[in-house]
């Protein structure tokens, strides 16, 4: 009776869940009168490809994606990168202020990221980087949170095996690249895909930072559009799954990782 209860509960919260993602991709081939109806529908009355081709082929839907797709990739690049060179610091290396320096690291995690933003836009507008990628990208490569997780996996590797790569000549990135990071490559390719797609989602920062419609992210651009305002909802509808592809491409491809990283953290 229980476990029928859990399944029958965890359907009805999964069935909650998935149907806006469902409506979308069904409202995405409406037509202009499928909208108007006098009953509202869950199902177009036909099937055409025409809203899709509306939204690939306005001016800037195209660049919209190209400029989320080159921030959310450097955005999470950078982020690994100084997840993972500053865990191996914290965890493998003896330096002066080694925990002053962590706990003041660690204790941004209690600063609301709202708080910053006029500091980081006076200091981004100051080094002359707005409108640019770098601008949008930069106050996204530290994360508190990564750097834990990060830390926390490398702390249950054995510190043995950094001694001996040391005593056969191996050095720190020698060992972090042939070593350590097969080892916690679950964690790694997790923080990724995180800072991938929050990166992606990001609306408010890149909306302060970009002012040429050429270098607006597309969760900034898909409101700029036009399409609601001239009546073609579908296009709208059809923009917004197109953008939501790759997320679920990447949360399927990395679902086994994600997976490996809760558990444990470490490859077998």
């Amino acid at each position: 009776m229980y476990k029928t209860a859990r399944s029958a509960i965890t359907i009805i919260l999964a069935a909650i869940i998935i149907f806006p993602l469902i409506y979308t991709v069904s409202a995405s081939f409406f037509s202009p009168e499928d909208f108007t109806a006098a009953e509202a529908k869950l199902l177009p009355s036909s099937l055409s490809l025409r809203n899709y081709m509306l939204s690939l082929n306005h001016g800037y839907f195209s660049r919209y994606i190209l400029n989320s797709f080159i921030t959310a990739s450097m955005t999470a690049l950078t982020r690994c990168l100084v997840s993972i060179l500053s865990a191996f610091a914290f965890t493998h290396l003896d330096f002066k202020g080694k925990k002053a320096i962590l706990i003041a690291l660690l204790s941004t995690l209690f600063i609301p990221p709202d708080a910053m933003l006029y500091e980081n836009y006076i200091t981004t507008a100051r080094l002359g980087l707005l409108d640019s990628y770098l601008g949008i990208v930069l106050p996204s490569v530290f994360s508190a949170s990564a750097l834990l997780m990060t830390m926390g996996t490398y702390l249950s590797s054995d510190k043995d095996i950094y001694d001996a790569a040391r005593i056969d000549g191996a050095g720190d990135i020698k060992y972090i690249s042939s070593i350590l990071l097969p080892l916690t490559s679950p964690v790694t390719i997790t923080i990724f895909i995180q800072a991938f797609i929050a990166s992606f989602n990001s609306y408010l920062w890149p909306l302060l930072v970009t002012t040429r419609p050429r270098m607006r992210t597309v969760q900034v651009g898909i409101t700029m559009l036009g399409f609601a305002e001239s009546g073609e909802y579908g296009a709208q509808f059809a923009s917004i799954a197109i953008i939501t592809v790759p997320f679920l491409l990447l949360l399927l491809l990395g679902r086994k990782m994600i997976m490996k990283a809760i558990s444990g953290g470490i490859s077998e």
